[in-house]
C-alpha cells in the first residue's frame, strides 16, 4: 500500500504526526506542511480541540470488541471472501486483520482471530456432516 502524499493528509492527521510521530523528518515535513496552510490561531485551536477527540475517541475504539457485523463475517466467510473481480490482490478477512493492526485494535485482532478459527472448525464440521449424511442416507 502506498502512502500517500503529506500535502493530502488533513489538518489533524498534521497535528498527529507533528505530536506522535518517531520519523523526524517527516515531522518536519509535516510541520512545513501545516504552516503552509496559513492557519489562524483561532482554527488552529480549534483543529488542536478535534485532535484531542479524534485521540480519545482512538482510545476508546482500542478496546471495543468486534460488533455483530464483524463477527458474523469473520465466522461465515473465514475464506469465503466477498471482493470484486478486479482486486485480485485483496483478501477481505486479512485486510481487516491489517486495518486492527494499523490502528492498534488489540482486542479485536484477537478475537478476529479466534472467530475465524471457529468458522473454519465450522466449515470443516459441515462438509464432515455433509459427507457422512451422503454415505449414510445417500444409497
Amino acid at each position: 500500500m502506498n502512502e500517500k502524499k503529506i500535502n493530502r493528509y488533513s489538518i489533524v492527521e498534521l497535528i498527529d504526526i507533528i505530536k506522535n510521530e518517531t520519523d523526524k523528518i517527516l515531522s518536519e515535513k509535516a510541520e512545513l506542511e501545516l504552516k503552509s496552510r496559513d492557519l489562524t490561531e483561532k482554527q488552529l485551536k480549534k483543529f488542536n480541540n478535534d485532535y484531542e477527540k479524534f485521540k480519545k475517541f482512538q482510545l476508546e475504539r482500542k478496546d471495543k470488541p468486534l460488533t455483530t457485523e464483524e463477527w458474523l463475517t469473520f465466522f461465515f466467510l473465514p475464506f469465503f471472501t466477498p471482493r470484486p473481480k478486479w482486486r485480485t490482490n485483496d483478501h477481505f478477512t486479512e485486510s481487516e486483520f491489517k486495518r486492527f493492526e494499523k490502528y492498534g485494535f488489540q482486542r479485536k485482532s484477537k478475537e478476529a482471530s479466534k472467530v475465524k478459527l471457529f468458522g473454519i472448525l465450522f466449515w470443516i464440521s459441515v462438509i464432515i456432516v455433509i459427507i457422512l449424511a451422503e454415505r449414510l442416507y445417500g444409497k
